[in-house]
């Protein structure tokens, strides 16, 4: 076991610092402190001993120098065990620190308000207290190093039971706590600073992620999941609220985002809804009424809507739940429930209800980790407009099917590659996802399209997120009864694929934008 017989502390955050006190004062436990925490000590009447009267040396340079002091880190980098060390220590009068209780200055709390100006952030970087830290567990065989007031709670059970002492198991676990806390702080800073200097990729790179939940179970049940958040000034998907029903899973997580992600990434004027089923829509519409909006989301294919994610950009109303409850949902995500609906709801217990706050679209990135390997790219925000389109057909579409080519088009790139989605009315009609061949993908579309639309497949236009390859994806469409597509052309056979749709009678756009997901 390991005697505690000095402290240094020195916390911005003193939540519940008083009942440390308390219990250091019981077991003689020397303090050493710095700044405000010195004052804070001395006001709740503990002994303690101010940093420049311990160093004898004073603060310098507005505080950002007082713990940077060979008495300070040589009394926690001491290895005690060896006799050089504790000779050199006696040669210095040094005296050993064995607990350190330190949280650093607040730069995460002033990056989400993201009102300071840049050199009021570069105060706000913490330099002595890391530093401390690290000393601190780096040498966790002597010394415990307690880096934030989460930690404070299993301390005291820790030194209760082992009457002023703290076991090595406990030092290295908080060990490896704290060197996860400075990584964290550090990784901060370099994301911001990267940020105000427009660097887009450093050569290392770090993701500082925060732990919001853990998950009831990964893609599988055998399989943990948590959730992290990256950390910046802008709160990102993980801002839910879950009102009711199970835990989350992976899957379930996954499916939620990409649900969010469609419905908010469409017309924001109108009531939109889309529904996801594994990490695909089965069904998305744009409609001025909410029940609407639903209900034709649904339509496109009810049986594949079966265990699936609803999502809305508008507030859960009374009739919507009424009809939302006849079918099995795993997840509710919507922005607001009103107060009859969520008593409606209520009588699914398992079902997970969440509201969200929409956060800022900003142009972030996306990850994809592998064994020992991640890949980050740009998130795709793009969003076309009529005027981002070129004609390349004898017949130009109408004003209402350019309205749903680009309904159509934004749909298609939230579908997993290789991606076909038909649809009228800014409602889907027929989905294809994720097939190896572009035709495979257009053939399940209209299948679809044809089997609960029959009478609607007529007139409809489809979005295709990358070039055709050959002209049989374009005459399999236009032989469901499409009449106007849209898809980024690039192929060598583009002129083959615009002979197709000319003599099939139909109209065709280009965007100039692929919109593959794998």
């Amino acid at each position: 076991m390991n005697k505690i017989s000095k402290a240094l502390i020195s916390v911005s955050d003193k939540k519940n610092l008083e009942t440390l006190l308390k219990e250091l004062r019981k077991y003689n436990i020397e303090i050493i402190s710095t700044g405000g925490t010195y004052k804070f000590i001395k006001e709740k009447n503990y002994a303690c001993t101010e940093i420049s009267k311990y160093t004898n040396f004073p603060e310098i340079l507005d505080g950002r120098v007082k713990t940077l002091h060979p008495k300070i880190h040589g009394g926690l980098l001491a290895d005690i065990n060896k006799d050089n060390h504790r000779k050199q220590l006696k040669q210095n009068d040094i005296s050993q620190i064995n607990l350190v209780i330190v949280n650093l200055y607040p730069f995460e709390n002033k990056l989400i308000e993201d009102k300071e100006p840049f050199d009021e952030m570069i105060e706000n970087i913490d330099i002595g207290g890391p530093s401390i830290l690290r000393s601190a567990s780096k040498n966790f065989k002597h010394v415990t190093v307690i880096p934030s007031p989460k930690y404070y709670e299993d301390f005291l059970t820790e030194i209760k039971k082992n009457q002023g002492s703290t076991s090595l198991k406990f030092r290295k676990k908080m060990s490896a706590i704290t060197f996860s806390e400075t990584a964290y702080y550090d990784s901060l800073i370099s994301n911001w600073m990267s940020g105000n200097n427009n660097i887009k990729y450093l050569e290392k790179t770090t993701i500082p992620g925060k732990l919001v939940q853990k998950l009831r179970y990964g893609e599988n049940p055998h399989q943990e999941s948590c959730v992290f958040e990256i950390v910046n000034n802008k709160r990102g998907f993980s801002n839910l609220s879950q009102l009711q029903g199970k835990e989350l899973s992976h899957n379930n997580y996954l499916d939620t985002y990409n649900a969010y992600s469609l419905v908010n990434d469409l017309d924001k004027e109108s009531k939109i809804c889309s529904i996801i089923k594994h990490n695909n829509p089965c069904g998305c519409a744009s409609h001025e009424n909410g029940l609407k909006s639903y209900l034709n989301a649904l339509s496109c294919d009810p049986i594949s809507a079966f265990g699936g994610v609803v999502a809305l950009n508008y507030t859960l109303s009374k009739d919507i739940a009424k009809e939302i409850v006849k079918t099995f949902y795993e997840v509710i995500l919507t922005p607001s429930v009103d107060h009859d609906a969520k008593q409606i709801l209520a009588s699914k217990k398992n079902l997970r209800v969440l509201e969200y706050i929409s956060p800022e679209k900003t142009n972030t990135y996306s990850a994809t980790f592998m064994e020992k390997t991640f890949l980050i790219q740009d998130q795709n925000l793009s969003s076309l407009s009529k005027n981002d389109l070129k004609i390349v057909t004898k017949i130009k579409p109408t004003e209402s099917e350019i309205s749903d080519l680009l309904f159509a088009n934004q749909v298609c790139k939230h579908v997993r590659s290789n991606a076909i989605v038909i649809s009228k009315d800014k409602k889907t009609l027929g989905i294809g996802a994720g097939q190896t061949s572009r035709v495979g993908s257009s053939e399940i579309a209209c299948r679809n399209a044809i089997k609960h639309f029959s009478k609607e497949t007529s007139g409809s236009s489809a979005a295709s997120d990358a070039f055709f390859p050959f002209a049989d994806g374009i005459e399999k469409l236009v032989q469901s009864g499409v009449k106007s597509i849209i898809q980024p052309g690039g192929s060598v056979r583009d002129q083959e694929v615009i002979d197709a749709a000319d003599k099939a009678g139909a109209s065709m756009v280009f965007t100039g934008v692929r919109n593959f997901k794998h």
